[in-house]
């Protein structure tokens, strides 16, 4: 099964801008540079700070690449992933199709301008906290609304602990109530909104749109002309979402794994 490749074709410099803030913001514990690929690594916690990834053009071949990515990942004891965006050089998604790599985590990227002042939308009972670092609190939290396991809290906490760019670390607030999380990552122009997540009870209650939107307005008033997210091709709800609140997409990738019974 290759991906469906009828879609417009975007904007190449676009994309390489968005990746690259995009691995700036959610930084890999490890990475290994081969022929234009960025093979990320972080204890197996999240796809993309996990999975090999394209950023300039390579010479390397479909098999080759396999060959490393199984290789190199394996030795590293986490499961070989690749992301295939609209910067994988012709052929290669289909390689990996061939040998037997499965799809999963279709994902859009979408942005949405920050020209003018942003209007703080959502909940009017729902309250936005923003710091600079990561507490432990925060952490702690965030973990519980994403439903980690202990381990995924541990390289969570050392993750966002490795962010070097600007950011703001958000919680929210419902009487007096933590009941989201989220963070807002500005480089070069842009703010990054990642992990954001409230808890079950808040769903639906205007609580997201308020920690959103307030990362929309921290991120203008740090020189952000455009935001951008990321969001899996399944949640529609959250699609909606982010287009209510003007995002659009721009591009899109999906991740590919290589099936338990394969033989490559």
């Amino acid at each position: 099964m290759t991906a469906d490749t009828s879609r417009t074709l975007p904007d190449i410099a676009l994309v390489r801008d968005l990746e690259e803030r995009l691995f700036n913001a959610w930084p890999a514990l490890q990475t290994i540079y081969i022929d234009g690929w960025l093979l990320r690594m972080a204890d197996g916690h999240t796809k993309r700070s996990n999975a090999a990834s394209p950023l300039f053009p390579s010479n390397l071949t479909g098999e080759e690449l396999i060959r490393h990515v199984r290789t190199l990942y394996r030795k590293a004891g986490i499961e070989p992933m690749v992301r295939i965006t609209p910067l994988a050089s012709p052929g290669i998604d289909e390689a990996f199709a061939g040998a037997g790599w499965t799809i999963y985590d279709e994902t859009h990227v979408m942005t949405a301008p920050l020209a003018e002042r942003i209007k703080l939308t959502g909940s009017t009972e729902a309250s936005v906290v923003l710091s600079e670092e990561p507490s432990q609190a925060w952490v702690e939290g965030a973990a519980e609304a994403y439903e980690f396991a202990d381990w995924q809290r541990e390289v969570l906490g050392r993750i966002v602990a490795s962010i070097r760019v600007e950011t703001a670390f958000a919680t929210v607030y419902v009487d007096r109530q933590p009941v989201g999380y989220g963070l807002g990552v500005t480089d070069r122009g842009y703010v990054g909104l990642y992990d954001l997540a409230v808890t079950p009870a808040a769903r639906g209650t205007g609580a997201g749109s308020r920690m959103i939107t307030s990362l929309m307005h921290w991120g203008r008033s740090h020189g952000a002309h455009t935001a951008y997210l990321q969001v899996r091709d399944t949640n529609l709800k959250a699609r909606a979402l982010y287009g209510r609140l003007g995002f659009s997409p721009v591009y899109g990738y999906h991740c590919r794994r290589q099936q338990a019974a394969s033989p490559v």
